[in-house]
């Protein structure tokens, strides 16, 4: 069946939430976003939230919100960046797009699905007229290479393409650029540091 993107809307909540544990296993259950925490985004910012469907099922999605340079371009936890799932940090006339999340169901992935919910929000980057895109790029790869190297190294080294990273890489396909580290950006002992990446039209 083709995979179709659209904007998000209320009745793919609850799969939504499924969707998250299954995507982010070790993630910290408190950075998970659950029911009212997607309410709020399509609350607050409805055209930057998306999915990927196959027929009914939700197979990928991506959250989004605008924010100030001011704020942005800080060092930030993604608990406060998100505002605790809530995305009380959204500026209607922020000029940064954030890309709070995006994930792939397992059993979706190497289709192309990311690349399709990252032009989506490339889409509505031009549409709105902003400056972006910002994120914070989480480096599962890095546990592997904690022992023998520092993360700045190792960002340098998927950078330089010498080594491949599973979430970075494929942003910097997607045209993202690294900005620098941010440290201790999630609540994960194996891989608590990120990617301050950007992309801009």
């Amino acid at each position: 069946m083709t995979i179709v993107v659209v904007q998000t809307r209320p009745e793919h909540i609850p799969q939504l939430v499924i969707h998250q544990q299954i995507c982010f296993p070790h993630l910290h259950p408190d950075d998970h976003f659950d029911a009212e925490n997607f309410a709020n985004h399509l609350r607050l910012f409805p055209e930057g939230q998306h999915v990927a469907l196959d027929g009914d099922r939700v197979v990928g999605q991506s959250s989004t919100f605008r924010i100030s340079g001011e704020k942005v371009f800080h060092h930030h936890t993604f608990e406060e960046i998100v505002d605790h799932g809530n995305f009380g940090n959204h500026d209607p006339a922020g000029e940064w797009l954030y890309g709070a999340d995006m994930s792939v169901h397992p059993d979706y992935r190497g289709r192309g699905i990311s690349r399709m919910l990252y032009d989506a929000r490339k889409a509505l980057i031009r549409r709105l007229g902003l400056k972006g895109m910002v994120a914070g790029g989480m480096l599962p790869g890095y546990a592997a290479y904690r022992d023998q190297m520092t993360v700045e190294e190792y960002v340098d080294a998927v950078v330089a393409g010498r080594l491949t990273d599973p979430t970075l890489t494929p942003q910097l396909r997607n045209g993202f650029t690294v900005r620098g580290i941010i440290y201790n950006h999630i609540r994960d002992s194996n891989m608590p540091h990120a990617a301050l990446i950007v992309w801009e039209p």
